[in-house]
């Protein structure tokens, strides 16, 4: 009862670890993600792979996808900068 009271007194916003994890693995699978769609192109237009259009075009947009869900997450769990005041 008094941790929530203080929470909400101070204003700071509660801290999530698990929150913290998945904003990391989601980005780390985006980039991934891009890796296979540049290999995919590379594949394709050496012969070596037949990966159709659609699927890198889905590739690539499930990459960006996750990438700014996790960029969301990161940003919201990030405090606000306060800038030092300078008084003369």
């Amino acid at each position: 009862m008094l941790d929530r009271q203080r929470n909400k007194s101070a204003g700071a916003k509660p801290f999530h670890p698990s929150a913290c994890v998945i904003a990391g693995f989601l980005m780390k699978l985006a980039k991934h993600l891009a890796l296979i769609a540049c290999l995919m192109i590379v594949g394709g237009s050496t012969g070596r792979f037949a990966g159709g259009e659609l699927g890198i075009f889905l590739t690539v947009l499930t990459a960006a996808f996750l990438d700014s869900i996790g960029r969301v997450l990161q940003r919201r769990l990030q405090p606000p900068a306060h800038l030092p005041r300078f008084d003369p």
